[in-house]
C-alpha cells in the first residue's frame, strides 16, 4: 500500500513510520515541513517526501491509499494556535485527500484529552459523552467532529492516552526531576492515569488501519491504568536512584506556578509542556479509559510489558545523555 504520513518527524510520527517500514510491504510517504528533523531520522533515505505543512503542502501522490494524520500542536504559544492547527490544518488536509481516486481509509491520532477526565469511577469507553477541559481538548474533539463531517473516505479515531517512550521530550523532564531525587505530586490525591507506550501505540493504529472497520473510534491503551506515584517510583529503580523525597505540591501553588509558567511562555515565545491550560488537566485525578474495544473488536493487546517499556525509554535518554 501507499501510505502518507502527516507528522511523521515527530515523536509518535516516527515510531509509526519505522514500524510501518519493517512490514516490508508499505511505500511511506511523509509529509514533510522541517526537513532539518528529517535528516535525524534513521528512515529518512527508504521514504517519498512531499514537502510543506498542512496548508502549503505540494500536491500529494494520486496512488495514496491510506493516511494516517498525526500533525497537531499539544502545546502552543496562543490558544488560538490550538484551532489553527488541529482544526484549520485537519480541514485544510480533507480538502487535499479529495481528489485521491484510491484513498481507501484515514487514521487520526486523538487523544483522551478530548474526552475529559473521568467523573466516575468507570473508564472512559468510546460512547461516553466527551467533556474536555483545556483547550488543547477541545481542538481535539472539534478535529474528531471535523473528520467525521467531511472525511472524503472511511475513517478510524485513535484516542491516546499518556504516550511515554524513547523520543519523548515531555515526559523526560519529569525523569531529570527524579534525578535530584525528588517525586513531585500534585496535592495528596491518588492520581491514577492511562498509558501507553509507544510503540504499542503505533501498532494499534495499524492494526486498526489494516481492519475492515469504518468511521469509528478506538482507544489504545494499557487495559490496566498506573499510579503515578508508583510509576515514578519504578522510573527511579531504573534511574539508579535511592530513597526518593516525595515532595506534595499544594493546588494553588501548582496554579501559580503554572501562571509563571505561562507568563515565560509569552515573553519568550517558547513553548513548554506546562501551563495553565495543562494544570487544568493536572488538576483531576483521573484519566483512565478503557482498552475492551480494540481488544475485543481486533484481538489487539499491548506487546511490551509496562516495566520494560520504562526501561527501554530511560536507557534511551541515557545513551543520548539526555539523564
Amino acid at each position: 500500500m501507499n501510505i502518507l504520513v502527516t507528522g511523521g518527524t515527530g515523536f509518535v510520527g516516527s515510531h509509526l513510520i519505522a514500524e510501518l517500514l519493517a512490514g516490508g510491504r508499505d511505500h511511506v510517504i511523509a509529509l514533510v515541513r522541517d526537513s532539518g528533523k528529517l535528516k535525524a531520522c534513521d528512515f529518512k533515505d527508504r521514504i517519498s517526501i512531499v514537502r510543506g505543512d498542512l496548508f502549503t503542502a505540494e500536491p500529494f501522490p494520486s496512488d495514496i491509499d491510506v493516511v494516517f494524520h498525526l500533525a497537531a500542536v499539544t502545546k502552543a504559544v496562543s490558544a488560538g494556535e490550538f484551532t489553527r492547527i488541529n482544526c484549520g490544518g485537519t480541514r485544510s488536509l480533507l480538502e487535499k485527500l479529495r481528489p485521491l481516486p484510491h484513498l481507501k481509509k484515514v487514521v487520526l491520532l486523538s487523544s483522551l484529552a478530548a474526552a475529559g477526565p473521568n467523573l466516575d469511577a468507570a473508564p472512559m469507553g468510546e460512547d461516553f459523552p466527551s467533556a474536555p477541559v483545556s483547550l488543547y481538548g477541545k481542538s481535539k474533539l472539534a478535529q474528531e467532529r471535523l473528520l467525521a463531517a467531511e472525511c472524503p473516505a472511511p475513517f478510524i479515531i485513535v484516542r491516546a492516552p499518556i504516550v511515554f517512550g524513547p523520543g519523548d521530550m515531555d515526559m523526560l523532564d519529569a525523569f531529570r526531576i527524579l534525578r535530584r531525587g525528588i517525586l513531585p505530586v500534585l496535592g495528596k490525591t491518588e492520581r491514577r492515569y492511562s498509558v501507553i507506550y509507544v510503540k504499542d501505540l503505533v501498532r494499534g493504529m495499524i492494526a486498526a488501519a489494516n481492519s475492515p472497520c469504518q468511521n469509528e473510534m478506538f482507544y489504545v491503551a494499557n487495559p490496566e491504568a498506573i499510579e503515578w506515584r508508583a510509576f515514578m517510583k519504578q522510573a527511579s529503580i531504573f534511574l539508579g536512584m535511592g530513597k526518593m523525597r516525595t515532595v506534595a505540591i499544594p493546588e494553588f501553588l501548582g496554579r501559580i506556578l503554572a501562571e509563571l509558567s505561562e507568563a515565560r511562555i509569552r515573553v519568550f515565545r517558547k513553548k513548554a509542556i506546562f501551563n495553565r491550560d495543562k494544570f487544568g488537566e493536572m488538576k483531576f485525578p483521573a484519566w483512565v479509559c478503557s482498552a475492551e474495544k480494540i481488544d475485543s473488536r481486533l484481538h489487539f493487546q499491548p506487546r511490551v510489558p509496562l516495566r520494560a517499556a520504562l526501561e527501554e525509554t530511560i536507557n534511551w535518554y541515557r545513551q543520548r545523555d539526555l539523564l
